[in-house]
């Protein structure tokens, strides 16, 4: 399976958003439209389409800071009737081949297992990132009322040790602005 990633336009970010992603994602989970393309237009949030003979089979959101070579893996879904064919992985694969220029490592928030409403799910998701090469942290963070193991997918060389959690918090801290921060980002574990 060979993706091609694109770029997506601001139009196509916003069908994505209030078609795909609010189907992919809980509430909770979910950053609203316009911090997406903000984040876009301030060149450190990419939106990419994951394409197989011009169809869009997948999508990732990847927040990369203005220094580190650290990204963070936002969203990452595969078309409804396509998942369980090894989509997901392809496109975790393509990400890595497509960052591996300027990231060492894209980190992945997965939900805690024991903290989801689904602990089956939840343990899946991490089983399926693992699978695809990403190591599981002991970084665990609470995030807007969602608690998250961190998981960390190298980018095509091997991971020299790193505090984790500060990098995690140090992105979060650019994210978001200091109210949404505050009281909205905690750091349980690391």
């Amino acid at each position: 399976m060979n993706l091609e990633l694109r770029s997506l336009t601001e139009a196509q970010i916003h069908l994505l958003h209030s078609h795909q992603m609010k189907r992919d994602f809980p509430p909770n989970e979910l950053k609203g439209v316009n911090m997406i393309l903000n984040g876009v237009r301030a060149g450190l949030y990419d939106v990419l389409g994951a394409y197989e003979h011009g169809q869009m089979v997948g999508y990732a959101c990847v927040y990369h800071p203005k220094e580190g070579r650290v990204h963070l893996l936002d969203y990452l879904a595969v078309e409804l009737g396509l998942r369980g064919r090894g989509y997901g992985t392809a496109l975790l694969h393509a990400l890595q081949k497509h960052y591996a220029a300027n990231a060492d490592a894209l980190m992945i928030e997965c939900e805690r297992p024991k903290a989801a409403p689904d602990e089956k799910e939840a343990r899946k998701r991490i089983r399926f990132y693992t699978q695809a090469g990403a190591q599981l942290t002991n970084v665990r963070v609470w995030l807007f009322e969602v608690e998250y193991s961190i998981l960390v997918l190298p980018c095509g060389r091997e991971l020299a040790a790193q505090d984790w959690a500060a990098r995690l918090m140090g992105m979060y801290r650019q994210m978001l602005p200091p109210d949404k921060f505050e009281g909205n980002v905690r750091l349980i574990r690391s």
